[in-house]
């Protein structure tokens, strides 16, 4: 037999996400979903030892051969010695065990890479053994008796049966039995208590085009009293404030956190208590979810370009010094707003355009260029120095995004629609802005980085860049 090709997804199509909220339909079916989450696990450690136990004869023995870390190997180690480690193995589907394995070999070429300094983000450690308490129950399918029912209401695992959906499945059953869309995998997981089913599947990509295909915008995201502000086209700028709900949910969870530590732990109220802190923190991310979808699907769908900045959200929560700042920063959900607008740009047609990290839009009057060094991160509205206008920091950096064109080297250059020269991202001799305009902070000004420097990294390490807040110094790659 030759090997088995890998599933690649063709021409014309892309991947999409479903994720449905689904109940059990017999009572023997969730003893048996909490198997197939332990044959994950018991999958995953067993591999884990397998490996560890390698590395360390290796050690003292170099003459050991090394096992691959590849899923084929791996699995078929598991084929040969499951009937020794796991006799109960027929009582579960073989894709709970597959699964497992797959997740530790993801998780050693994470570390591999981390380690040889191929990873662009942060550092990863050796794989951990997971248990019961610590992991969160989930299981995926590739193969066996999955689809879903054409009663819109049922989806079918294999091995553990018909599970109801919550809510209709339609959208995803139109496109499959029009064969639109090909199932890649089910995924069950459990998060609070409750079930989820996601869907992977390819999608034949249909040709859309925004319904404003030549105009752009620019959104500056905050974690103060207003979430988002966006330039439109037209020049009117829309403000976005926190949602309401926010903040409630949080004044509520405090109030139930602090009567967890006086329930006896095993005890029925200290059950109850951890069941209202789940509810609100599931309750916390829906909403927060849907805030974010119902706000990027309008822009993809109306704006050919969008423009948003390039922040680390990361960076900003460990150096916004206050504990509150730091969570407001998490809270806010800013760090998903561009990933979601990056794949759903590209499904109605559009182009997401991500402004350089160290341009300097709350700074830059948008109106005459002036630019103001010393303007610290509280301040919301700030005097031009060049024109002497009032500006409001929000949207004023909202229309500079909105009129970015990318990273320019000669002075003389105009960036999008501002009327004078602005502080330029490129190499020119260290200046900060442009000489003659607004006014020099008395300290000598940094290095500022390069056209094609994405670094996350401060020019100086120890210095703040005041546009996000953050202290610099530490490399988040």
């Amino acid at each position: 037999m030759g090997r088995r090709q890998k599933y690649r997804i063709p021409d014309g199509y892309f991947v999409r996400g479903w994720r449905f909220e689904v109940e059990t339909t017999t009572p023997q079916q969730r003893l048996l979903i909490h198997q197939h989450f332990g044959a994950r696990r018991f999958a995953y450690n067993w591999a884990l030892e397998e490996v560890t136990d390698n590395l360390h004869r290796r050690a003292v023995d170099p003459s050991v051969p090394a096992l691959a870390w590849t899923l084929p190997t791996l699995r078929k180690t598991w084929n040969q010695r499951k009937a020794e480690v796991a006799p109960w193995w027929p009582s579960c589907s073989k894709e709970a065990y597959a699964s497992g394995i797959a997740d530790l070999v993801a998780a050693l070429q994470l570390w591999s890479g981390s380690k040889r300094g191929q990873r662009e983000r942060r550092q990863v450690g050796f794989p951990r053994f997971k248990a019961r308490h610590r992991d969160h129950g989930r299981v995926r399918f590739h193969n066996g008796a999955m689809r879903l029912e054409p009663d819109r209401r049922h989806l079918t695992l294999p091995v553990i049966g018909k599970l109801r959906s919550k809510e209709n499945t339609r959208s995803l059953q139109r496109l499959l039995t029009k064969d639109r869309a090909r199932l890649l995998s089910m995924t069950l997981s459990e998060y609070g208590g409750r079930l989820f089913v996601s869907v992977a599947t390819s999608v034949v990509q249909v040709p859309r085009s925004p319904r404003e295909p030549g105009a752009r915008c620019g959104i500056d995201l905050g974690i103060g009293t207003e979430w988002a502000v966006i330039a439109h086209g037209d020049g009117t700028i829309e403000r976005i404030a926190h949602p309401a709900p926010w903040a409630d949910l949080y004044q509520q969870r405090r109030r139930i956190a602090r009567q967890l530590p006086r329930r006896i732990v095993g005890s029925r109220g200290h059950r109850q208590t951890r069941a209202k802190l789940a509810t609100l923190d599931r309750r916390a991310a829906s909403l927060r979810r849907e805030a974010i979808h119902t706000f990027t699907t309008r822009l993809a769908r109306r704006y050919g370009t969008i423009v948003v900045e390039d922040l680390d959200v990361a960076a900003m929560g460990r150096g916004m010094g206050r504990r509150a700042f730091r969570r407001s920063v998490y809270q806010a959900g800013i760090g998903s707003i561009r990933p979601t607008l990056a794949y759903k740009c590209s499904w109605e047609g559009g182009v997401l355009i991500v402004a350089d990290r160290w341009f300097a839009s709350s700074k830059s009057h948008h109106g005459c260029g002036g630019y103001r060094a010393d303007l610290r991160l509280g301040v919301q509205a700030w005097v031009c120095p060049k024109c002497m206008e009032r500006v409001d920091r929000n949207s004023n950096a909202a229309s500079n995004l909105r009129d970015w064109t990318g990273p320019v080297a000669d002075r003389n250059a105009q960036r999008g629609g501002v009327a004078a020269p602005v502080p330029l991202v490129g190499d020119h001799g260290g200046q900060a802005h442009a000489v003659g305009v607004g006014v020099r902070d008395p300290r000598r000004p940094p290095p500022v980085a390069g056209v094609g420097d994405t670094s996350t990294n401060s020019p100086i390490p120890g210095t703040r860049n005041p546009e996000q807040g953050y202290q610099a110094g530490v490399s988040t790659r």
